[in-house]
């Protein structure tokens, strides 16, 4: 007599972000890290029974990513494997290293969890890393979770999880109305072509002869740029003042220092794109815990000179990024990309990765802005985070601040962009920001 084997426990489909970034992570691995460096060391059993409380906590921890024949792309519930917790003796003046390596190591087709620990201890210090696949988390679901860590092992408390393994709704799911543009084509297409006219506005743009784009290598690196926090007071009042922020800042910056790797005195139009929190932007707005993905990319062109006024760039990246998000193109981006909905099948992986690949090249701001104190661990004396620019991309700052402290982690492709130039870039746009 046959048996009719168990049905796949599958927790839902992938929304379009998750499947975009899914489907990413196979043209160029986009995992990223969190992490925080604090002084002295921890206990490695510590780090196991924290790890253990927050993956009962997360759904999304407790998943693996298959393709199914009736709904495509889906989460499927795999509540055995641990959270990986891997344990290194480093130098102080190389533990970079084991988390640039972090950014190359794929997670394996339908592994799970989709979320490892690493600690590493050097003398008199450590720091407390995880890496994600980016389709479970986003930068600022990643360092909550990464404070509530630190804090379960600094903490007395030896109860329970705070909750059963539970999931946030899908992002797709909490778009406004006038923003779900599955149901609104002609409105759509208006906004794709108000979008492409923008990215034009300032004519075609050059070539980057200092980036490899077609390298088939990939070597991540990145560039540890801080600022101490008086230094981060003051750009945060200047940036005020001038009636911007300082992610303008960090953007004018940005695209001020890449214009020193480019050749002639003519004013030179660059591509710049930045994820957004799209929480604000949702209905209802969603929490950062339990872990979910929910950010979506603006991206624009801005003309740069050797005579543009820092302050005036910063305006203008802030002016456009809002208009951009109030039109609803941080709800529209997944949809130009054939993710509508429907299910993902594997078959359109292919024209997925040509479509990417033949994205304009751009430098990359991800900014995640202050990350509160992990009041229970006085030790940590910085969060952040860290990923590899997908091969179109010059750079990827990741900034965040602590305590006052700004840290760029200025990440760029090794095998792309040689790390002199990486150097050049990197020494600017600290110039920048330390003189304004």
């Amino acid at each position: 007599m046959s048996q009719t084997l168990p049905a796949v426990p599958i927790i839902r489909p992938l929304d379009p972000g998750e499947a975009f970034f899914f489907m990413s992570d196979r043209v160029s691995c986009m995992n990223f890290v969190v992490f925080a460096e604090r002084r002295g060391h921890l206990e490695p059993e510590r780090i196991r029974q924290a790890l253990d409380l927050v993956q009962q906590e997360n759904l999304l921890l407790q998943a693996s990513i298959q393709w199914t024949e009736e709904n495509g792309l889906c989460f499927i519930h795999a509540p055995d494997p641990r959270i990986e917790l891997r344990c290194h003796s480093v130098t102080a003046a190389g533990w970079q290293q084991t988390i640039e390596q972090q950014l190359s190591e794929s997670f394996a087709f339908e592994a799970a969890p989709l979320m490892r620990c690493l600690y590493l201890e050097m003398p008199e210090r450590s720091v407390l890393a995880l890496c994600f696949h980016h389709a479970i988390a986003d930068g600022r679901a990643g360092t909550a979770l990464l404070r509530r860590i630190l804090s379960v092992m600094a903490g007395r408390d030896e109860a329970g999880p705070k909750s059963g393994p539970s999931a946030l709704p899908a992002m797709a799911d909490l778009h406004p109305t006038r923003f779900r543009w599955a149901g609104q084509p002609e409105a759509a297409r208006q906004l794709r072509t108000t979008l492409i006219t923008d990215y034009r506005r300032h004519g075609p743009l050059p070539a980057l002869p200092w980036l490899a784009s077609e390298a088939t290598e990939r070597t991540p690196r990145f560039i540890r740029l801080s600022l101490p926090p008086g230094h981060t007071r003051r750009l945060l009042a200047a940036a005020r003042a001038q009636g911007t922020t300082v992610h303008g800042a960090l953007c004018a910056a940005q695209l001020l220092a890449q214009r020193q790797l480019q050749s002639g005195s003519e004013a030179t139009p660059f591509f710049l794109s930045c994820p957004v929190d799209m929480r604000p932007h949702l209905e209802p707005e969603p929490p950062a815990t339990p872990t979910g993905l929910f950010v979506s990319l603006i991206s624009a062109t801005f003309s740069v000179s050797a005579d543009t006024d820092f302050w005036q760039l910063a305006r203008d990246v802030i002016t456009q990024t809002r208009l951009q998000i109030a039109r609803g193109e941080g709800h529209l981006l997944y949809h130009l990309f054939g993710l509508d909905g429907s299910p993902v099948l594997p078959e359109q992986l292919e024209s997925f990765k040509k479509k990417t690949l033949a994205s304009l090249p751009n430098t990359m701001v991800s900014n995640v802005g202050a990350i509160a104190t992990v009041t229970e661990d006085p030790a940590v004396d910085a969060i952040s985070f860290a990923l590899c620019p997908m091969p179109y991309q010059t750079l990827f700052t990741a900034a965040s601040s602590y305590q006052d402290q700004l840290v760029l982690n200025v990440g760029f492709d090794a095998a792309r962009l040689i790390e002199s130039d990486a150097l050049t870039l990197a020494r600017h746009i600290r110039q920048l920001l330390s003189n304004h």
